[in-house]
């Protein structure tokens, strides 16, 4: 959501232009001005500023934590002649709304990411742009570097057709893997979103049990790789399932039992676990059709109760 805060009676008349073609909420005169920037920080991911631009880096520098959450953060004069691109331009969407609004004022929208100025894709909105997860955003400003210097970054275990992204003989290397790899150039890993992780635990087991449970057990993986959670049907009402996956925002899925009887002889079994629930085993079959019978990367591991095993998507 976008907000608009100004400071004078010109800038109100273009912010309520503005909120004619995009929605938005206009903040006006706020006071003290310093709590208005800190609250909008928090509650939108998009912030026009129709003022000076020094007043504007004075005021949101005390609220910067990093690229990856910061909201874009644009200037524009109150005549609307310059849209300027301040911050987040890439992650945060600010270049791209700096040319919308640009286009709905009639001004000229001012990028100066050495990307985007030379039609270049920088590494973090090649990951945005093929839904791809990044956390390395050092290496990915090296990488990058060699890019805007003319250089040709080699594309490993993934194909894109953009500028200057090759197959080999790449001045630097993009690789998508769950897995880490050193090179002797400049590097950084890319993932795909595509992990499921299969369950099965006791009934009223604590949320805090199993999130000590699933951290150990992905110590060597993204969380933000993992998609989806999968058990058994007797499973769909566990509580500490339930709630782990609205707090990590991760879909829930669960198998019924015929589904499960197809595969359950693929996996090592007990007799405790089918004489209560009419199946032997959960983890690795529920797991193993969340991911469309995809690779397994950690078979079943026990941990206190709680069972789990770790697949990619087919």
């Amino acid at each position: 959501m976008l907000a608009i805060i100004t400071l004078t009676k010109g800038g109100l008349q273009l912010a309520e232009s503005i909120k004619a073609s995009i929605p938005c909420d206009v903040i006006y005169k706020p006071k003290p001005f310093s709590e208005a920037v800190k609250n909008a920080f928090e509650a939108y991911d998009q912030i026009l500023f129709i003022m000076a631009t020094g007043i504007v880096v004075r005021a949101i520098g005390p609220y910067l934590k990093h690229k990856s959450i910061d909201p874009a953060i644009i200037v524009m004069d109150e005549k609307g002649q310059y849209v300027i691109s301040l911050l987040s331009g890439h992650l945060g969407g600010a270049n791209a709304l700096a040319e919308e609004l640009a286009q709905v004022v009639k001004g000229q929208a001012v990028i100066t990411t050495a990307s985007d100025v030379n039609g270049l894709l920088s590494v973090d909105m090649l990951a945005e742009k093929y839904d791809l997860v990044l956390e390395d955003y050092e290496g990915a400003k090296d990488v990058t570097a060699v890019l805007v210097d003319g250089g040709f970054i080699q594309l490993k275990y993934f194909t894109a057709d953009e500028k200057n992204y090759v197959k080999e003989n790449g001045q630097a290397i993009v690789y998508v893997s769950h897995n880490e790899e050193c090179y002797d150039v400049p590097s950084v890993r890319l993932m795909k979103k595509n992990l499921v992780l299969g369950i099965g635990c006791r009934r009223a087991t604590s949320l805090e049990q199993l999130e000590a449970s699933i951290s150990k057990f992905m110590k060597n993986y993204s969380f933000n790789s993992l998609v989806k959670i999968c058990s058994a049907w007797v499973k769909a009402d566990e509580k500490c399932l339930i709630d782990y996956c609205k707090k990590h925002n991760i879909l829930f899925e669960t198998y019924d039992l015929k589904s499960i009887k197809q595969v359950e002889s693929k996996f090592e079994g007990s007799d405790f676990v089918k004489d209560t629930i009419g199946v032997s085993c959960v983890c690795e079959p529920t797991g193993y059709l969340g991911s469309n019978r995809g690779a397994c990367l950690i078979g079943k591991v026990k941990d206190n109760g709680i069972t789990l095993s770790l697949w990619e998507i087919e």
